[in-house]
């Protein structure tokens, strides 16, 4: 009986040293999913598209990201700690608000403002044309009403 006693204990030991080792956050590592979701928000100094075996960069952002999770910290928290250090040049993505919203928005606004306005010049063109094509029609009219009667005249003089 002293001998089951022992193996239970020695089990409840061993079972509550590994939920102190996970509830302490041991849980993450450089190919945990979170580590890797996080660490896709940001640009690692261009080297974001690196292959994490052969990079240094970015397996030290990945190490530092575990670290932090580790550490207790959330996802916002971990974003602020990079944006503090980097600025908006550290993140993929930067934020939808203020200048950056602006620098987004601007190219793609004044490209649609241009392409009306070529629409708008094109039409304008091609109406002009088709103006000038109808007026020097009614000029052609009367110059070939003239050469006809012309040529009417000189066909009755010798035929």
């Amino acid at each position: 009986m002293k001998t089951i006693l022992k193996t239970i204990l020695l089990l409840i030991i061993f079972l509550s040293s590994n939920i102190v080792g996970i509830a302490s956050g041991e849980l993450f590592n450089i190919n945990s999913s979170e580590v890797k979701e996080i660490a896709g928000k940001f640009s690692m100094q261009g080297h974001e598209n690196h292959d994490l075996a052969t990079c240094a960069t970015k397996q030290r952002y990945y190490e530092d990201i575990a670290e932090l999770l580790n550490e207790g910290k959330t996802e916002q928290e971990i974003l602020d700690y990079y944006y503090s250090m980097y600025g908006e040049e550290g993140l993929i993505v930067p934020e939808k608000s203020g200048f950056s919203l602006t620098a987004w928005i601007t190219p793609f606004f004044v490209l649609g403002v241009a392409s009306f306005a070529l629409f708008i010049g094109f039409k304008k063109i091609i109406i002009n044309q088709k103006l000038a094509r109808s007026e020097k029609t009614k000029e052609e009219d009367v110059e070939d009403e003239i050469v006809k009667s012309i040529i009417d005249e000189e066909r009755k003089k010798y035929y």
